[in-house]
Formats: C-alpha cells, sequence, structure tokens
C-alpha cells in the first residue's frame, strides 16, 4: 500500500474535523406522555369525545443554525417520527372510534440556543421592568428558549370503527392521509453540566385534517402533555 502524502493527510485532518463540527450540532429527542383530542369539522357532526387520555409518543432529530457566527443564538430544524392514538364516540355512543396516526413532521424552533439555557436566558432576559410584569415577561422567555415550536406533516390514518353497546354493528375500517398542522412548548426543566442532556416538559397543540370520501373534511384537534429526554452531540 502506498503511504499517505502529508497532503492526504491534511485533508483527511480537515474532513474530519468539519464533520465533527456539523455533529456538534445534532440532537435527538424521545417524548411521550398523554394526548387529548376532540372531533371537530364533519367528524365533530357525529362524534364527541371518548376515552379522555391516549398514550403518543416521538422521536425527533433536530440540527441547529446560527443567525450570525457572532452569536449562539439561531434557530432549530427538526423531522419529528411520531404515534399518536385517539378514541371517539358516535354521537349516539352506539359505535366507537379508535384512531392511531403514525405520523412524520418538520418543526422550527426560532428562538434556539446552542449552549448552556440559564446562560441564554441571562443574555435576553430584560431589566428595569415592573415587578408585576417582569415575571410574566422572564417566564415567556424562559419558557420558549429551545421551547417554541411550529410543525407541519402528514399522517397516516387508521379509523376503526367498532361496536360500543352491543347492537352487533360489525367492524369497519378506514384509512386515511392526514394533514398536521400545529406549534407548541417543550421547556428545558433540566439540563446537566456537561449540556450533554436535558430534560424537558411538553406542552404541544395541533389539529389533523383529511378529506372524507363525500369531498367534506373532518378533523380532530390533538393536545399532548408530557416529558421528554434529549441528547446533544456534543464534543
Amino acid at each position: 500500500m502506498k503511504k499517505l502524502s502529508l497532503f492526504s493527510i491534511l485533508i483527511l485532518a480537515f474532513a474530519f474535523q468539519n464533520a465533527t463540527a456539523q455533529l456538534d450540532k445534532l440532537a435527538i429527542k424521545f417524548n411521550t406522555g398523554m394526548s387529548f383530542s376532540k372531533p371537530g369539522d364533519d367528524l365533530g357532526e357525529v362524534a364527541v369525545k371518548g376515552k379522555a387520555m391516549q398514550l403518543f409518543t416521538s422521536l425527533e432529530g433536530s440540527y441547529h443554525v446560527n443567525y450570525t457566527q457572532n452569536t449562539q443564538f439561531g434557530f432549530k430544524g427538526a423531522v419529528v417520527l411520531g404515534q399518536d392514538w385517539a378514541n371517539f364516540l358516535a354521537a349516539d355512543r352506539s359505535t366507537e372510534l379508535k384512531v392511531s396516526v403514525p405520523n412524520a413532521r418538520l418543526r422550527v424552533y426560532p428562538l434556539a440556543y446552542h449552549g448552556n439555557v440559564e446562560e441564554a436566558f441571562e443574555k435576553i432576559a430584560p431589566e428595569g421592568l415592573p415587578f408585576l410584569i417582569e415575571i410574566p415577561v422572564w417566564i415567556g422567555i424562559y419558557s420558549s428558549i429551545n421551547s417554541l415550536h411550529f410543525d407541519y406533516g402528514i399522517g397516516s390514518g387508521k379509523i376503526l370503527e367498532t361496536d360500543y353497546i352491543g347492537i352487533g354493528f360489525q367492524d369497519e375500517t378506514v384509512k386515511r392521509t392526514m394533514k398536521y398542522v400545529g406549534w407548541g412548548l417543550q421547556p428545558v426543566i433540566y439540563q446537566s453540566e456537561s449540556e450533554k442532556w436535558s430534560c424537558n416538559a411538553v406542552f404541544d397543540f395541533g389539529k389533523y385534517s383529511w378529506t372524507n370520501a363525500n369531498g367534506g373534511t373532518s378533523s380532530f384537534k390533538s393536545n399532548h402533555v408530557g416529558f421528554g429526554v434529549q441528547y446533544h452531540f456534543l464534543n
């Protein structure tokens, strides 16, 4: 085998350093908790809330981009793969609708900081405000750093209608491609000294909507409350 030249070694070293620097911006987050759903549009005309609490799970991969070279503030773009469940009853309580929606979303965090959240808060928290205004402003800012986000995605919904009160209804399954639009807050509640690990709360608000066979529109709200854990690929 030919020996690597000094130039080749330098190129490989630069490539490795650059790849490591890019990896430094990556993070993976896992969220889970309870989902609360409410039927709307055409679905809301024939169905009501069923079992109030359903499970949700999601796995997110994100990448941080600084707004300028002189700041750690920027935005995060993320891809989220999730699973939502919902439950509704027919308006006459004769049948039950069991909804399962594996989904994929694009997510944007407009106020992200590549580093310690406390440090970010100290840099942008306003001072000298009246006490009654200062506290809610501080809470709002702290709750938004690496937290406030907006979602857009699609889901492959499966709606199973089954007997609920024993009238002999035969199960029927309908599959629909659903559009998802939502937003939320996932405030950081713990960050390790290394800044590699963090834990967060989840308060997400969104809606799935789709076109029925008759051309009408059905939808349901899907709101999440839960917790998550995130790993940052820091050097």
